[in-house]
């Protein structure tokens, strides 16, 4: 069974293999594999699940994922939930599995608040702490004094937004929508953190996608990183320095903004098409400004993008945090990734194929180059 047999077939897997090459980050050949197994009599989730991952990852031979191996377990659900169910119930991809969204629906006849306008951004030092969320070690790891932070409710105009719940649009599925807002809500951040969103707020702009309100879910606190390190169990989080804001998704202006169904374009709506497109083009967006991205890939990121600066370094452009989105990038403008359980290996031969760069050239200056290239024409929705 071929792409091109499910493509023009008259059953219900063709139009979902068109769906999800457009709205995931697995490649056509993964969803052939899944749809020729269910063809073949196998309608195990699981089993179907471990056969694309198994694929994915010939280097493990089998094994089983072990209880410590986070990453592994976080791909495997993303397999299952993105492509595995929807193709088993021959339909849409449902809510994704892993951390809920932290936006709880509203409540029956929530009154909407009332539009504020913002105060002037002020100087708020903040002092230092101890750092208990998301620590192996609670209590060890202290939070520095940070003399130079800023509380802002609008960068360049545009405000903060904080929604407090969310509801479905009525007809629309599983399309949510941000019932209640606070209008004016205080972010904390250092002056070169503020100077990086007003660089994504330009491109934004640049790329015919003007924002209202930038709907955010938090800034500066005092926190650790989640990770799976005996040598190292804690470090702090750039919250912990002023230095990341979590962005919900943005407010569209009601003239001038892009194509699309709802004014708010939030992460949990990651798994509905339309909305993916606007997301995939922000997130392009954001990685043109911001050292670190972490989006929909992560289970625990699947209502907000985490934005960093990465305290002005540099980060490693091919993290296991970062492949999910350039796979889907290198999609989007018609160079796929071949899996071959190699990812660093397989992005790099596509992102040659995009650029014309030999693969040994693809390191260093040269490969931030070929991504900036690549996420600008994702950007601008070409």
């Amino acid at each position: 069974m071929s792409y091109e047999t499910l493509s023009s077939a008259g059953s219900s897997a063709g139009p979902l293999v068109g769906e999800f090459e457009r709205g995931t980050g697995f490649s056509p050949w993964e969803l052939v594999r899944v749809v020729s197994a269910v063809a073949q009599g196998t309608r195990d989730e699981n089993a179907l699940t471990s056969l694309l991952f198994h694929q994915r990852h010939p280097e493990r031979a089998g094994a089983v994922i072990r209880r410590d191996e986070r990453g592994a377990a976080a791909e495997w659900l993303a397999i299952r939930d993105t492509v595995v169910r929807p193709l088993l119930g021959g339909g849409r991809a449902p809510a994704p599995a892993g951390r809920p969204s932290r936006r709880k629906p509203c409540a029956p006849g929530a009154p909407p608040a009332t539009p504020l306008t913002p105060r002037p951004t002020r100087s708020c030092a903040a002092p230092g702490g101890v750092a208990r969320v998301n620590c192996k070690r609670p209590g060890t790891m202290a939070c520095p004094a940070v003399t130079g932070l800023l509380c802002a409710e609008a960068v360049d105009g545009v405000p903060f937004h904080y929604p407090e719940c969310v509801r479905t649009v009525p007809g629309s599925g599983p399309l949510l929508v941000v019932a209640r807002r606070q209008w004016r809500r205080e972010q904390r951040f250092t002056g070169p953190f503020q100077d990086t969103l007003s660089t994504f707020l330009r491109n934004m702009r640049g790329f015919g996608m003007p924002v209202e309100a930038i709907l955010t879910v938090g800034s500066h606190y005092c926190r650790c990183v989640e990770r799976d390190d005996p040598a190292k169990p804690d470090i702090l989080s750039n919250h912990s320095y002023g230095d990341a804001l979590d962005i919900a998704g943005v407010r569209w202006p009601e003239v001038g903004g892009p194509p699309s169904a709802v004014r708010d374009t939030i992460v949990d709506n990651w798994t509905d098409p339309g909305q993916r497109v606007l997301l995939r083009r922000i997130d392009a967006c954001l990685r043109l400004s911001f050292a670190t991205v972490i989006d929909y890939y992560r289970d625990d990121h699947r209502d907000h993008f985490h934005c960093d600066t990465n305290r002005g370094q540099a980060s490693n452009p091919l993290t296991t945090v970062r492949l999910g989105f350039t796979r889907e990038a290198l999609r989007a403008v018609g160079h796929p990734v071949t899996p071959t359980g190699h990812p660093d290996a397989d992005a790099l031969r596509a992102l040659a194929a995009f650029s014309g760069v030999p693969v040994a050239s693809l390191k260093g200056a040269e490969l931030q180059r070929v991504l900036r290239a690549l996420f600008t024409r994702v950007a601008a929705g070409r």
